[in-house]
Formats: C-alpha cells, structure tokens, sequence
C-alpha cells in the first residue's frame, strides 16, 4: 500500500483548490500578511533576493547617501568648502556631490576640502560611514558567495513513461554547478485535492522510487516511481488528476564538497506538466576521446512512444 502522510506542513483543508504548493524557483506558495517587518530580517532579504535587485539596493543606497551628505555640504553654504570654483547653485551643487564622494571613498583628492566647523564634521561622519558601508556590503556580498545552494535543472515535463511491463512516473535533473555532489537522496511525494462537502481537503502520499538514493551526481539523475498496485496514481485518470489539482513535489539533498556542507532543491510539477506516453531521451554520450560528454539541454527533451 501507498505510505500517506497525514501533513507535511502545507494544510489540509482549505475553501477553494489553492494553486501549486511550491513555484518553479522552489519557493512556496505562501503569501505572508500581518507580520510587520523588523530590522533583523534586513540581512535574509539581501542574501536572498537576486543580483539584479541586491545591485540596484546597493547602488540606490550609495546614491542615496551620497546626496544625503551633499545636502547637508551645500546647506552649509560655500564658506565652508575651499577649492569650489562654481559660478552657479547647480554646479555648487554638483561639487559637494562630488566630494561627498571623495570622502564617502575615503579617496580625498584634494581639490576641495572643508574649512569650516560644520563641514568638517560632516565629513568625518561621512568618512566613518563610508567605511562601515563598504563593510557591510563586502560582507553582504561574501555571504551571498559563499551560500550554500544547490543549483538543479529539472526536466521541464514529468512523463508517464513505459516500465517494464507496466508505466512509472519519470523526472529527471542535473547539477548546473560545476562542483560536485555526493549522497544524494531524493523524497517524492503526491499532493491530491479531494472535495468533501463544501470544502476540500489536501491528501498527500508518498511516492515510492525505484531508487532514492545515489552516492555521485556526474551526469543526471532521473528518478522512476513505478505506477502498480502500491502507487497512489494506479487507480487515477489523467482527468481526474488535472482537475484534483494534482501535484508532484520533489525534495531533494545531497553533500556539496565546495561548501562542505548538505544543500537541498525543492521542484514541483503539476499534472498539465506531466507528458502521458513518452519517454526521456538519453542527454549524454561518448566521444571519440572515450569521454562522456552531458548536454545540458538535453534533459527536457523526450519521445512520445
């Protein structure tokens, strides 16, 4: 018999079919209101979000603060910097930009410096500050490098595929990094909406692999769940899984010897993703230098059969 689970941590019943448990970039489907913010969460968000967005946070905070202290500079009146050599309010300004960077930097070029009492100040702030900005962000940026994260590219299509003589549901994925990753283990299971009454209610089962674990990850890794008795999917349509909203969700753990430590990847597929009556074609061959060559690209491709 197929092993159920009672709940894995994503709810049980609910008013309406909710969409994926978990998106294609392995997060979860979990809108989070009413929490507030708090300063300590700064530091996960810009580990965790994009380059794109982390250097526009950056370059906006620079920015931000350069202009901050240019403010206060050009307030402060022209008395206050030597070397300034602006014949209008617009250039005035752009100068204390100007050296509001040079002493962000710590660079100090020279041509204009602080004479005054105020300015001088500002500008040891501003110096201080520089120097504990670029910490923060050289420590921002280590510790986005040195993240432990699995990179896998998973097969875009699950497939129902020939299996001795039955079927098996098939998947399949590969290391994107070029390190490698050892003791790999792999839990599969099927989330199922079932209506009871006026609600539905979540089922989870899960699914039983030919083989869940494997020692190297060189080439892919595609995971074979055969559909007989035991399976949960034996007694099940295409039908009736595409309108129970049906869903594949796929944990998967291995060693990364760079890290030297346990990474995971969480993937999931729903059945309008899942290809009925095909199977994977093979992604990797040998050369004529008895090296095996993996195509990357090949790991969505397929043949209907």
């Amino acid at each position: 018999m197929s092993e159920e689970i009672q709940d894995p941590g994503l709810g049980l019943k609910f008013e309406r079919v909710a969409n994926r448990s978990i998106n294609k970039d392995g997060s979860f489907n979990v809108k989070r209101v009413n929490f507030g913010y708090h300063f300590k969460n700064t530091y996960q968000s810009l580990i965790r979000m994009n380059w794109f967005l982390f250097f526009v946070v950056v370059t906006v905070f620079i920015l931000g603060s350069n202009l901050l202290f240019a403010g206060a500079y050009f307030l402060a009146g022209r008395a206050e910097l030597s070397g300034l050599f602006s014949h209008n309010e617009w250039d005035h300004f752009l100068q204390c930009v100007y050296f509001s960077f040079q002493s962000f930097t710590t660079v100090g070029f020279g041509s204009i410096s602080p004479v005054g009492h105020f300015s001088s100040i500002v500008s040891s702030i501003e110096s201080v500050y520089g120097l504990i900005s670029f910490a923060f962000i050289t420590g921002l940026l280590y510790g986005r490098f040195s993240r432990p994260q699995a990179m896998f590219k998973y097969s875009k299509n699950a497939l129902i595929a020939p299996y001795k003589d039955g079927k098996s549901l098939q998947f399949r994925f590969v290391n994107r990094r070029s390190s490698q990753i050892i003791e790999l283990s792999a839990d599969v299971m099927l989330s199922y909406n079932k209506k009871i009454g006026g609600s539905y209610a979540r089922k989870f089962s899960r699914l039983q692999l030919e083989i869940d674990s494997i020692l190297f990850l060189p080439l892919n890794w595609t995971l074979v769940h055969p559909i007989d008795e035991k399976s949960p999917l034996y007694s099940l349509t295409q039908e009736e899984l595409v309108e129970g909203g049906a869903e594949i969700m796929i944990l998967i753990k291995g060693f990364d010897d760079t890290f030297s430590q346990i990474v995971h990847s969480r993937y999931s597929y729903t059945f309008d993703e899942v290809v009925w009556d095909a199977k994977f074609v093979k992604p990797y061959h040998v050369d004529e230098n008895g090296e095996m060559v993996l195509d990357k690209d090949l790991v969505d491709e397929y043949e209907k059969v």
